[in-house]
């Protein structure tokens, strides 16, 4: 039987230069998306956001998070995370550097130069308590309409 990801192609996936999208409960429980830049790294995925953003403000007052993270050429591939937000405390600057890298020089370097000087900007880790991936030419697509688990293994 195929299986979702492996751990090396799940690697390999989070490394390519693409966005996520964090999916975040607001005030009231209703959900709320937003594209972000992240670095995957040692089973976590790293980023930031400013702590005054409304992200920001709702990973403070709910840290149960989701992201997505998708191709968009044939055959789609996947990767869903569920878990828990959490602030870091150290190391801000080399995390907004490797994040901002990551997204190239003509990007990433202006806004990396911004994000330094922006006091109240933090980064954030999640552990995902569960990871969901896919790739249908590996015949996912097949697997998920028959409601079999795409739950990818630590």
């Amino acid at each position: 039987m195929t299986m979702p990801l492996s751990k090396t192609q799940l690697k390999r996936f989070l490394n390519e230069t693409r966005l996520a999208h964090i999916a975040t409960a607001s005030i009231d429980g209703k959900p709320r998306v937003n594209p972000i830049w992240f670095v995957y790294e040692n089973g976590s995925f790293y980023f930031t956001t400013r702590m005054g953003r409304l992200k920001g403000r709702h990973i403070q007052q709910n840290p149960h998070v989701a992201l997505s993270v998708a191709s968009d050429k044939r055959p789609y591939r996947a990767v869903c995370a569920f878990g828990t937000a959490l602030l870091l405390r150290d190391g801000r600057d080399e995390w907004l550097r490797k994040i901002g890298f990551r997204y190239g020089k003509r990007e990433g370097k202006p806004w990396l130069l911004e994000a330094l000087k922006q006091p109240d900007r933090v980064v954030i880790a999640v552990k995902p308590d569960q990871l969901l991936s896919w790739d249908y030419s590996q015949g996912d697509a097949e697997r998920q309409g028959r409601g079999v688990s795409m739950v990818t293994k630590g």
